[in-house]
């Protein structure tokens, strides 16, 4: 499932619901044989894209805000709740001082990132945020993005296909 940019809307599959904004962008997504992955920005995403959005970073402009939710496939020592996992919701709002260039999958000039691995629902989760532009702006942003991760619904895992 996927919205483009336009009026404010409602992205629901998969066991996860959000609410995005006007002029934001997302899309809910499972490949063949893996579990769920959200994508959402305050630009238009590609259509096709890795689960930590390496497109959607590459193409972000200044003031790009940019919201990826993978879920983990447990099993082999992953267990639900514990380890990496064991955090048991976002913390919200968002601390900026954890937005650094070294927490990037792929570090970008003009870029800060952060990730959160948690457990919701019994499913383990990473939310990866992206922030694009200078310092200035990123007030701002953290607060759009807090405001989106606000409306993030995860319900029980769905079931296996």
């Amino acid at each position: 499932m996927s919205t483009r940019a336009g009026a404010p809307s409602t992205l629901e599959a998969h066991g996860l619901r959000i609410e995005l904004p006007r002029g934001w962008s997302g899309r809910l997504f499972r490949r063949a044989g893996t579990v769920a992955t959200l994508h959402a920005g305050n630009f238009a995403l590609p259509l096709r894209d890795g689960e930590f959005g390496d497109g959607s970073t590459a193409a972000m402009p200044a003031g790009g805000v940019f919201l990826a939710l993978t879920e983990y496939a447990t099993g082999t020592g992953l267990v639900p709740g514990r380890g990496l996992f064991a955090a048991k919701r976002i913390p919200l709002p968002l601390d900026p001082t954890q937005l650094g260039h070294d927490r990037l999958a792929h570090p970008r000039p003009g870029q800060v990132g952060m990730q959160h691995f948690f457990t919701s629902s019994g499913r383990p989760l990473c939310l990866y945020v992206v922030l694009c532009g200078d310092r200035s702006g990123r007030r701002r942003q953290l607060a759009v993005a807090n405001h989106v991760l606000g409306s993030l619904r995860v319900s029980a895992p769905p079931p296996a296909r």
